[in-house]
């Protein structure tokens, strides 16, 4: 007997081989009989008639080549018993000479996979195949294991798709979720079937990136036929798909669980994501919202973070190396420019799932960007917060997508990574199709009621009223707890004393970094002399006192060196980026080496897993070449220096003092009372502020007009606003109280009559920016950073005027009158001035001109919300072709009330008195008719209305 003809005994009857030959390929059936024997051949028979008994219809070579039937009937074993009995009619195997990766066709017409409208299932001759994602995870198997683990791959692929096309398992939201799967028009400019995620080595072939159907037939593949089941180190334990691909394994379990077919095996452990997820210490899980800063605009759309928060266990864990979840676009090193922003909006770079620290938080967004981080609680039950773990896990791996600014964003990939853990397939849907907010983000999800582990209902998102301060904002905290620890020394210490302490207190105002540093040479010796002239039975709240108002010097004093790293990387940046010359970290590179660094699991943790995109920067300017600072830069670094020299000096002064006087005081205690301060000023606002941001607002108002001419008239009004947030808003989901916007805020007022309503007025904002926000002294570079701005572009109509259409764009500078405690209550007076241009049906006469205005909010009893607001504004302008001004002034008095909830929708009450007045002071020309331009009649018009907000 041959050893090919006693190979195949062997295999035909499953006798143990120490070899691996290569497999049989098809022969005529006279000569395979001469090989194999009468017996054998009938037994070979005998197995493919079993075999189409069981719905498997084997024809021609495929019937005929024993290595193909016996892997046919290893891929059905593969499969639980009841899913071996799929619908659809028989399943006939047609086997090609021709080869063809991994044995199998690509759905081209050379090619086919399927045809008779997927009755017959095309395999090929195996060929390898070059695709990464597959290479790699059979990198240990021979030649024959190979082509042996794709023939039962095939078989499961042909069975599982049976089974989707009767049930639909890919059509459901628990499948398509998680590969993000977008059908046809579900969102603008997708035309076909597509899929969020667009990492090659997401899916488990290229196929699998085809449709929502073949993900999971191809995933099908993979799970129930993995590599290990051909040998059983050809993959370490946390390489295996079972470690790898949580989400989807429990996903097509739960289906094929839910269809009664059966209960797939667990997953077993994972050591790496078992040490890792640490899921008996988690506690629960936060969003972050890392807020605008009142002086950037760029910044006012905030960044969303998740957070992972564990209990303390037997391994003490330092807040630093506390881990969160970054959902940014890899960015790289790349310029600031125009092409940044076009990338950044047309889908150049990719979204990524970053796990870091709060080490690495902390210092780019506390401290560099000097951004406060607000804390939202997850309502998770306790299985929704472990497939949590798991699916950040997956993502960090395998979760790319393209992103832009608008629609794909850090708001959006939050939604995603969120959707693919909530039970009952609950879905949390973006809070718009052309534009996904932050903010809004947020609404979204304190809308949805939930049942968490604690077990009463509430919303799935909740405020926590313990933000993460940045340096600046807590720098302006310290400054208030300065002047009032120096005021509370009033009458208990000597009078020259205390006077001393105010003019050092003076100088350590300066803007100057050497003078804070003198000042901070002499702090220890005055504050000694100032504890040494309080009575005895004073001494010790002098004390608490003065060591209070010591430890608020420096943190402002840290404030401003945090000011000044930001700037100097800022300026190394365009330094570095000035040269174009490529450096390590562009997107596209930064990209490949993630991806490259986490295909193998044995590899990866032997590496750090951490990304922290500051650490890459600096490490990039130690080697690269830069240009010389211009004048202007170098002065800036120098002041840099010159500042971290201050801080130095102020933290040796405290370590002085400390070590002197402060000596009985605990500094425990009070970080302590002054954190409990902090939470309870905290608590208090988000107690009384609006829940929702102003994002997608809709007022409806009616009420009387009463213009110059004519009788009164009924007016409706209805106001719809992309993002409309006030000065002085309240909301635990909106910007700082200290900053406005406005984007597509847009009122149309109608007279209601028989017939169509007539159009009174329109008035659209497009983009409208105010901030009330200023500097510390000591951080002020110019007088510019002791006042606030603003700025819009509008568009409005009025009936009433010569010219009736207008577009105007204007800016001012705001002196802050008077303020109260998060701008509760303020006064602010602006200068600034306007261009326009004015249009009708004949003419169009551009304009400009200074303009006045006044800004004034007075906060009412109850909730936050609740205010009285005048605006008004003065602007004379004169138009092109005219010998004289037009005045214009226009005032509105507005109350806020909040009336409360009605179910799940807030009211919001906005009764409204306006006044607008328009004209000339010169007198009128008798040929005024025979030019539009000559605008002499004066417009007035008065309007009161009652508006009503539900949200």
């Amino acid at each position: 007997m041959s050893r090919r003809a006693a190979w195949l005994l062997c295999l035909l009857f499953a006798l143990p081989v120490g070899a691996q030959p290569e497999p049989v390929r098809v022969q005529p059936a006279e000569s395979l009989e001469v090989e194999l024997g009468g017996e054998s051949l009938r037994s070979l028979r005998e197995r493919v008639r079993t075999l189409g008994n069981e719905g498997v219809v084997l024809s021609g070579a495929a019937a005929d080549d024993a290595f193909l039937v016996s892997e046919v009937e290893a891929g059905l074993a593969a499969l639980p018993p009841a899913m071996r009995r799929f619908p659809g009619g028989p399943l006939e195997l047609v086997l090609h000479p021709e080869s063809s990766p991994l044995g199998m066709g690509d759905g081209s017409e050379a090619r086919p996979d399927w045809t008779e409208e997927g009755a017959r299932l095309h395999l090929y001759r195996y060929a390898p195949s070059s695709e990464r994602r597959v290479t790699l995870r059979m990198s240990r198997l021979s030649e024959v294991e190979s082509e042996q683990l794709w023939r039962r791959r095939a078989v499961v692929h042909a069975v599982v798709r049976r089974w989707d096309e009767a049930r639909e398992w890919s059509q459901t939201v628990r499948w398509r979720r998680l590969s993000g799967w977008l059908a046809p028009l579900e969102r603008p400019l997708v035309w076909k079937e597509e899929a969020r995620m667009d990492f090659a080595g997401a899916f488990s072939r290229a196929r699998g990136q085809q449709s929502a159907s073949l993900d999971l037939v191809t995933f099908a593949e993979e799970l129930f036929v993995p590599v290990e089941s051909l040998r059983a180190n050809a993959l370490s334990e946390d390489e295996q798909v079972r470690c790898q691909e949580f989400s989807k394994s429990r996903a097509l379990a739960e289906l094929v669980e839910s269809s009664g077919l059966g209960a797939l095996r667990g997953r077993g452990g994972c050591p790496a994501f078992d040490a890792w997820g640490e899921k008996d210490q988690l506690s629960h899980f936060e969003v972050l919202l890392v807020a605008a800063t009142g002086r950037q605009p760029e910044s006012l759309f905030g960044h969303l973070l998740l957070r992972p928060v564990w209990r303390e266990g037997a391994q003490v864990r330092g807040p630093s190396f506390e881990r969160v979840v970054q959902l940014v676009a890899l960015t790289g090193m790349e310029s600031r420019g125009l092409d940044y922003v076009v990338k950044g909006m047309t889908g150049a770079y990719q979204t990524v799932f970053l796990t870091g620290t709060m080490g690495d938080l902390t210092h780019e967004a506390l401290e560099l960007e000097q951004r406060t981080v607000r804390r939202f609680r997850l309502r998770l039950t306790r299985g929704e917060e472990e497939r949590m773990l798991e699916r950040i896990w997956e993502l960090e791996r395998r979760g790319y997508m393209g992103y832009y600014f608008f629609t794909d964003n850090c708001a959006s990939a939050l939604l995603f990574l969120l959707n693919g853990v909530l039970e009952q397939e609950r879905q949390v849907r973006p809070p718009g199709v052309l534009w996904v907010l932050p903010t809004a983000t947020l609404d979204a999800l304190a809308k949805v009621e939930v049942v968490g582990k604690e077990g009463p209902a509430g919303p799935l998102l909740e405020m926590i009223p313990d933000a993460f301060e940045s340096t600046g904002e807590r720098a302006v905290r310290a400054d208030t707890a300065m002047r009032e620890a120096l005021e509370s020394l009033a009458g208990r210490v000597g009078a020259q004393e205390l006077s001393r302490l105010l003019r050092l207190h003076e100088r350590l105002q300066a803007v100057d970094p050497d003078s804070r540093r003198e000042a901070y040479v002499a702090l220890p010796e005055t504050v000694t002399q100032v504890f040494a002239s309080a009575s005895p039975a004073n001494r010790s709240e002098v004390r608490d006192t003065l060591h209070a108002y010591v430890a608020h010097v420096v943190r402002v004093e840290r404030a401003a060196v945090d000011r000044m790293e930001g700037e100097r990387l800022a300026i190394e940046r365009l330094r570095l980026l000035a040269l174009q010359t490529p450096v390590e970290g562009a997107s596209e590179a930064g990209v490949r080496e993630r991806q490259r660094i986490f295909e193998r699991e044995d590899v990866l943790q032997r590496k750090l897993a951490v990304l922290d995109r500051t650490a890459m920067f600096e490490e990039a300017l130690a080697h690269a070449p830069r240009r010389p600072p211009t004048p202007e830069e170098l002065k800036r670094l120098v002041l840099a220096e010159r500042t971290e020299a201050a801080f130095v000096q102020a933290t040796e002064a405290q370590g002085t003092l400390s070590d002197g006087v402060f000596a009985e005081v605990d500094p425990v205690a009070f970080l302590g009372a002054d954190h409990r301060r902090k939470v309870a000023a905290e608590t208090r606002w988000a107690a009384a502020a609006l829940r929702e941001s102003g994002a997608a607002r809709t007022v409806v108002s009616v009420g009387m007009d009463f213009p110059s001419t004519g009788e009164a008239r009924p007016v409706v009004s209805v106001r719809t606003a992309g993002m409309a947030e006030a000065l002085g808003d309240a909301r635990q989901h909106g910007f700082q109280p200290s900053s406005e916007l406005r984007v597509l805020d847009g009122e149309l007022s109608l007279e209601p009559r028989w017939g169509t309503p007539r159009v009174v007025s329109t008035d659209m904002t497009l983009v409208g920016y105010r901030t009330l926000q200023r500097e510390l002294p000591q951080f002020r570079d110019s007088a510019w950073d002791s006042l606030g701005w603003g700025a819009e572009a509008r568009v409005t109509s009025d009936s009433e005027r010569t010219l009736p259409y207008r577009a105007t764009v204007q800016a001012e500078a705001l002196l802050i009158v008077d303020e109260g405690a998060r701008f509760s209550r303020f006064t602010a007076v602006g200068v600034g001035g306007l261009a326009r241009m004015n249009w009708g049906e004949a003419s169009m006469l551009p304009a400009a001109g200074p303009r006045v205005s006044l800004a004034h909010r007075t906060g009412l009893p109850g909730s936050g919300a609740n205010a009285v607001r005048v605006e008004a504004a003065y602007a004379p302008t004169w138009r092109l072709g005219d010998t004289h001004l037009t005045h214009e002034a226009g005032a509105t008095l507005q109350v806020e009330w909040w009336l409360g909830r009605a179910g799940p929708f807030g009211v919001l009450l906005t009764p409204r008195a306006q006044v607008r007045w328009e004209g000339s002071f010169a007198p009128r020309s008798p040929h005024a008719s025979l030019s539009p331009s000559a605008e002499w009649n004066v417009v007035a018009e008065r309007r009161l209305a009652l508006g009503l907000e539900m949200r």
